[in-house]
């Protein structure tokens, strides 16, 4: 059985300069939660208007199953007994459930030849919620176990959002940090993604979990080498065992195909959640006809025509789109495509090269218009994205375009990421924390909440205070 190693970020981002041969000599560390019996706890995925699905995996074998009811400590109905291998990632479906519907769930579990099933804490999960409910949702971005990375800071962070008992949680990519690993083997990706997954075991198992991929993920075509002995590969599987994001079934729609080695990615999808669609985006695995140069990122025409036909049948009151970056965006002096509404008007997302020339029809030849049109002409309420590290609201044809900060940052200081950035308009604020997004019948209300840790608190700045808040009215 493989040794399940338990560390913080500091130990992790060692053996991540460092390389593979100095993990042995960390020690063991505390990470974000800590069970001998589990090296990832409950985690809910794949939420649906009868179905949920609940991820776990146990560092021995044991025989599992999940009882649920509508009502706190009466359960009416169990899942069958499933087989947990050590060390194994484990889907628990459980289904034919009741639409709009609270629930109550835990575990049941006991090891092969014993008789008695010990239980887990209850947790709780709502069905898809009904049009004209009121819910909420929250937004991280860039969590980045990197060298400004915070242990405590970032359970903190995860400990607010679970406190605001919201439906579900969206990350938007930059997570592992494995494309960052010296040398890259699969077992150092499966520690970095045990790593991120300790964290999300203080939200997840009452709070659906969806992730978006960032570059930092190293996920993308150019890392296949036809073996399943690369970055690609072992990201994408190690993600795939741990956290349970949607495949198309009726209820979520995506694109793609089965890829060797590692079957459908689940990497970008849709869905409708009360009076809002939401829509994950993947900007790094597609590739367009006209691709190179300063136009090699784009959406890949099927993703494309996928996210514009969602966006236009849609009958929903809010569109919600979520990537991890621009596709495309302005040049910067940090590096790499950066910034907001600024530069929009730069590649796939505006059509323009950037010297000025519009060069659409050339680079995206039979595609219909450049992605900020598409959400523009559809009324889109808000593109989420991350990359830049900072709180930035920013508006465009109608489209609020929204950024925020690391939730695990050591420094909350804002510097000049902004100014590096080419950010000069719109309402842009330093700290760390989270979005929360509230969703009613009448509007949209999204709130910038802070994490302090105590050392940090002062009399004017409190752990969980609200830094920004804004409201959107439906667009019609």
């Amino acid at each position: 059985m493989k040794q399940i190693r338990h560390y913080g970020i500091a130990a992790a981002l060692a053996f991540a300069s460092v390389g593979a041969h100095a993990q042995n000599a960390l020690g063991t560390h505390v990470r974000g939660t800590n069970d001998p019996l589990f090296v990832a706890q409950e985690m809910l995925g794949r939420p649906t208007d009868t179905s949920i699905t609940v991820n776990a995996s146990s560092t021995k074998n044991l025989d599992v199953y999940y009882e649920y009811g509508t009502k706190s400590g009466v359960y009416t109905g169990k899942t069958d007994i499933t087989a947990f291998r050590a060390n194994e990632g484990v889907n628990v479906l459980i289904d034919k459930l009741k639409a709009n519907t609270q629930y109550f769930y835990r575990m049941r579990y006991r090891e092969p030849g014993t008789t008695t099933f010990s239980a887990r804490t209850e947790h709780s999960f709502y069905t898809q919620r009904a049009p004209g409910s009121t819910y909420s949702f929250v937004v991280t971005f860039d969590d980045h176990l990197d060298d400004n990375a915070d242990d405590e800071t970032f359970k903190l962070t995860m400990k607010n959002m679970a406190a605001e008992k919201p439906d579900f949680f969206i990350s938007l990519g930059d997570n592992f940090f494995t494309d960052k690993l010296n040398p890259v083997t699969g077992e150092a990706v499966e520690d970095r993604v045990q790593l991120l997954r300790s964290y999300y075991n203080l939200l997840n198992h009452s709070t659906s979990m969806f992730l978006a991929l960032g570059g930092h993920e190293g996920e993308n075509p150019g890392r296949l080498n036809g073996t399943p002995n690369n970055l690609a590969v072992w990201d994408t599987n190690f993600r795939k065992k741990y956290i349970p994001n949607p495949e198309p079934n009726g209820f979520y729609t995506s694109t793609g195909k089965p890829e060797p080695f590692m079957g459908l990615r689940q990497s970008n999808y849709a869905w409708t959640w009360g009076d809002a669609l939401f829509i994950v985006l993947d900007p790094y695995w597609n590739k367009a006809e006209q691709s190179g140069g300063d136009w090699s990122m784009s959406l890949g025409r099927e993703q494309y025509e996928w996210m514009k036909k969602t966006l236009e049948t849609s009958k929903a009151k809010y569109k919600f789109v979520f990537a991890h970056s621009f596709i495309g965006g302005q040049r910067t002096s940090g590096g790499g495509a950066r910034g907001g509404i600024e530069g929009i008007k730069f590649l796939e997302m505006g059509g323009y090269n950037y010297d000025g020339t519009y060069a659409w029809d050339k680079m995206r030849p039979g595609w219909p218009k450049p992605i900020h049109n598409v959400l523009a002409d559809t009324k889109t309420t808000i593109y989420f994205h991350g990359h830049d590290h900072t709180y930035v609201k920013q508006e465009l044809d109608g489209v609020i375009y929204q950024t925020g900060p690391q939730p695990s940052a050591s420094n909350t200081e804002l510097n000049d990421r902004a100014k590096i950035y080419n950010y000069t308009q719109g309402t842009i604020l330093g700290g760390t924390g989270y979005m929360r997004v509230t969703v009613s019948p009448d509007n949209v209300k999204v709130d910038y909440i802070s994490t302090w840790l105590p050392s940090k608190e002062t009399a004017t700045r409190k752990n969980g205070m609200l830094l920004d808040s804004y409201t959107i009215k439906p667009r019609t």
